[in-house]
């Protein structure tokens, strides 16, 4: 399960860094009733774990990967995405506002495009890792 801070967190880092592009973050869970004639952006959470972090402790770890799916048109050419999806790394690597406390963004994967993808629109994906703890108070 992906923690609600880290979503919201990583949603706003790839808006801000997308919106000087000319692109929109969208929530891929979400449905899209736009139709799109430029390149923009599919926002996800893949995988996610938990533990504490030791037996008895009260702070928990969470782990796992968000992706930006940015989505071009086929026939356009690599050099604007690949810069485009450059830009979208950054803004994990060098944050310009402060992350939430316990939220540490780590490695990050491209995924090339796939020549067997059909139809109009072609994916690069970025992938960033994430760890997010947070302390769970006991009850009182």
């Amino acid at each position: 399960m992906t923690s609600p801070v880290v979503w919201q967190d990583a949603f706003d880092r790839a808006t801000a860094a997308a919106t000087p592009l000319g692109l929109v973050v969208k929530d891929a869970l979400a449905q899209d009733l736009d139709t799109n004639t430029g390149p923009w952006i599919y926002f996800e959470t893949a995988s996610a774990s938990a533990g504490r972090m030791g037996v008895g402790e009260i702070v928990d770890e969470e782990t796992g990967q968000i992706w930006l799916h940015l989505m071009v048109r086929r026939g356009t050419g690599a050099i604007d995405a690949i810069t485009k999806r450059k830009a979208l790394s950054v803004a994990f690597r060098v944050p310009v506002a402060p992350l939430p406390a316990g939220l540490f963004y780590d490695d990050q994967g491209f995924d090339p495009p796939d020549d067997d993808q059909t139809g109009n629109w072609v994916r690069f994906s970025l992938m960033v890792d994430y760890r997010y703890q947070d302390i769970v108070l006991p009850a009182s």
